[in-house]
């Protein structure tokens, strides 16, 4: 993470949908979008955001981003904010996979982002079950082999998709306040930005999101005082820092 610039983020930001798809509005969300995008450049990002794009709008600019000459920049960042499903995303037309996001990131497709973080957030249900806070979920974890032929890397490595909770559960999300996982996203970015690797930081987020929010509907007993999780993988291969640089972007 040291090159002359930190890099671009992208922010997709979804309120309003097509009156076919029947979804409601996403009160709440341009909370999220001007929070995130202030965090994202106090950190040293270069960022940018786009409303209520229809699926070919959106991946006409993650092509164009991944098209770019990212030589001088640390790493890529993308956060979506939306509704979704449990395997589906949904832009302001259709709904469509999650890997529509990433997959021209890879490194065979984008060179001179090879080797450095690719991260994705991504603020959206994956299913509509609740949790009551009973149930515990296993963690998966991952090993790697190093090479020790050549330096050569996977291209689906330095990859990190951060999701606001996990396969088949419901996201919660305050129409005034904005979601739990990017307000705890934000605070963390905002308080230990500079200081925490980017794994840290998101076990914090993890931890805040899980014990520091709680569903307030008494009028409706199934939806009240339910917990939510963020699901994190990381196919990241060194610890991420944020460190201040020393000639800010414009």
């Amino acid at each position: 993470m040291n090159h002359v610039k930190r890099g671009k983020a992208c922010i997709f930001n979804h309120e309003n949908f097509n009156p076919n798809l029947d979804l409601k509005p996403r009160a709440g969300t341009s909370k999220d979008r001007d929070n995130l995008y202030m965090r994202l450049r106090e950190l040293d990002f270069d960022v940018t955001y786009f409303n209520d794009l229809t699926f070919n709008e959106l991946n006409t600019e993650i092509i164009k981003l991944a098209s770019e000459d990212h030589s001088d920049h640390d790493c890529v960042l993308v956060a979506l904010m939306s509704h979704g499903d449990d395997g589906i995303l949904y832009a302001k037309d259709q709904q469509y996979k999650p890997e529509k996001l990433w997959s021209h990131f890879t490194s065979d497709q984008c060179p001179t982002l090879a080797g450095k973080p690719k991260l994705f957030f991504i603020q959206a249900c994956q299913g509509d079950r609740l949790d009551a806070g009973t149930t515990m979920l296993p963690r998966i974890t991952e090993t790697d082999s190093p090479s020790a032929v050549a330096y050569k890397i996977p291209t689906h490595a330095d990859f990190l998709i951060a999701y606001s909770t996990v396969p088949g559960f419901y996201s919660w999300r305050n129409t005034t306040n904005g979601s739990w996982f990017v307000q705890a996203l934000c605070y963390v970015l905002s308080e230990r930005g500079r200081e925490d690797d980017l794994l840290s930081l998101m076990t914090t987020v993890s931890r805040i999101v899980s014990i520091g929010f709680e569903s307030n509907t008494p009028q409706d007993s199934n939806m009240h005082q339910r917990k939510q999780i963020p699901c994190v993988t990381s196919l990241l291969t060194r610890q991420i820092y944020f460190k201040r640089k020393t000639t800010r972007r414009i």
